[in-house]
Order: structure tokens, then sequence, then C-alpha cells
């Protein structure tokens, strides 16, 4: 079947529905994936929520004192069952951490909720983002457990073990690990993607942006996205932290860094020039000129240690 014929009817369904309701460093990709996106959209829009997961247990966390080792990175450690890391000078106060029960369909668990027990870190006094309230939070997975009960996780564990058995692979949005408990949505595109340790694992780092549908990057709207496994293989590693991006592009002016946002979700040339056009531009961007600077949270990632 011709592509574009094939996109294009793709784009038509999504429309409808929408309507009704220091390492070796990857390649950055040469081409659009919109193809990718909106098949992973509607995918995703199919899924149907079937409830509520249990509630979360909470623990605040308090800053171990006390003098540290010189090796150790200067920030504020934090430390959590299996689990440490430290936060960089700046970047936030502290976190809480919540212990996640199991969620599965015993549980009522909407599909791409569905979970072993698990860590979620939550950054305390992280800057505020005007448009974004996405939380920013760092999980860590019983990594096989994960996969055999969430679709979502096994496709993306899948693809960030065959990047680290390659890690100087071309490594493209279609072919990149995505955030597992997002599975209602797609990821618009992947920019300035690093392979990035972590004390005693591996993984991959990228600027993502998620929706329902193809739809423009706003400066606004992005986050830093990190999938990494402990050297074992036993945990996931992965976080999400909002940022600001270094654009003038907001969701009523999606054109005001250069590549042109189609008002037509029908062209599809005119969607993958766009998409393509953006994800180079935030590729070639100084990664201080993010908010926070993507060295701030890359440091945070790289102190990671999983017992």
């Amino acid at each position: 079947m011709n592509k574009t014929k094939m996109i294009a009817g793709i784009l038509a369904t999504a429309l409808a529905l929408t309507a009704c309701g220091a390492n070796p460093q990857p390649t950055q990709p040469q081409a659009g994936a919109v193809e990718t996106i909106v098949a992973a959209t509607l995918q995703a829009v199919t899924q149907e929520a079937a409830g509520q997961s249990p509630a979360p247990t909470s623990q605040s966390v308090t800053p171990e004192a006390g003098s540290q080792p010189t090796a150790q990175p200067a920030g504020t450690p934090v430390s959590f069952q299996n689990v440490s890391f430290i936060i960089p000078p700046g970047l936030a106060d502290g976190a809480t951490p919540e212990v996640i029960p199991l969620a599965d369909e015993s549980t009522g668990s909407d599909p791409w909720g569905m979970a072993p027990e698990h860590i979620v870190f939550t950054l305390t006094n992280y800057p505020a983002i005007e448009n974004n309230p996405t939380a920013a939070t760092l999980h860590v997975y019983p990594a096989q457990p994960y996969a055999d009960v969430n679709p979502w996780a096994a496709n993306s564990i899948e693809k960030l073990r065959a990047f680290l058995a390659n890690p100087g692979a071309t490594v493209a949005n279609d072919n990149a690990p995505t955030v597992p408990f997002l599975g209602a949505a797609a990821q618009q595109y992947a920019a300035q993607i690093h392979a990035l340790d972590f004390n005693n694992g591996n993984g991959i780092r990228m600027i993502s942006q998620y929706g329902q549908f193809p739809g423009p990057i706003a400066k606004d709207h992005s986050f830093y996205h990190y999938e990494g496994l402990t050297a074992d293989g036993k945990y996931l590693v992965a976080a999400r932290f909002p940022l600001i991006l270094p654009l003038q592009s907001t969701s009523d002016n999606p054109s005001a860094d250069g590549p042109v946002y189609p008002s037509d979700m029908s062209d599809t040339a005119g969607l993958e020039a766009y998409y393509q056009g953006m994800t180079e531009k935030l590729s070639a961007a100084d990664p201080n000129s993010f908010q926070p600077a993507l060295s701030q949270l890359d440091a945070l990632i790289q102190s990671i240690q999983v017992k």
C-alpha cells in the first residue's frame, strides 16, 4: 500500500475518533516517524479504562545528614528501601517516595496502569512550569514482572534491551523506548537522545512530548525522559521530569520557531517535515538552554543506585 495513502487514512481515523469525544551516543534520526506516532496513538486510544488502582502509601524522605565522601557529588542525598540517588543543588529540595501496590485485573486497574508493586519518588519544590502540571517523578519497577503484566512496559523494555545491546545504533522516535505508564498516549517526537549510565545500570535519555493525536510541540509541554535497566536486569528505572524547551512556540503559535505546523492534519508530508524540523532544532540546542538544564537532570540519573 502506498505509504502516504496509508498515513492519510490513519490520520483521518484519528480525527474522527477525536471528534467523537560517558558512553557511545546513538545517532539522531534522519527521517520523520508520523506513521508510528499515529499508529501508536490509535492503538492507545482504543484501550478502555477498567477502574482505579489501589491508593499508594506515602512517606516523606529526610535528606541524609553528615559529611559525605569526597567522591560523592554535591547535592541532597535521598535513600528509600533499595534505591538511593542525589538531587543536584538547585534542582529540588528533596523527594517523597511512594510504595505503589500491585495493580492488575484483580484490582480493577486500567490496562496501561498494570504493574507489580514498585517505588515512585516525586521531587519536592521542583521548578514549576506554567501550563504543565506534570510532577517530576522517578519510578523503579521489577523489570520482568512489569513486562509480564503490562504490554506497554514489555514493548519499551524490549526496545531498551535492543539499544543496550547495540548502543551505537540509530535511535529514532519509532524505535526509542517509551514511558510505559503513558500507554494511553503516543510519543510525538524524541530529541537530545543520548546513552546515559547510572551507578549500577545503563539506559537512554531523551526529550519527548506525548499526546492522543499528532499535535504541535509547545515549549512547555515536553519532558526529560529516561529508561534504564540495572546491570543484572532485575530493575527498570524510568524518569519523567517536565522542562521548558529553548523555543518560542506555543499551542497558539506552533510555527514560531521556523518549522511550519500544518493547519490540515491530513497533510502527512507537512506533518513529517514539521516533526523532523523541530526534532533537529531541539537536538542541536545547547543542553543547558533547557530549563532545568539537561546536565542537572543527567547528574541525578547518574547518581542512582538500586540494590
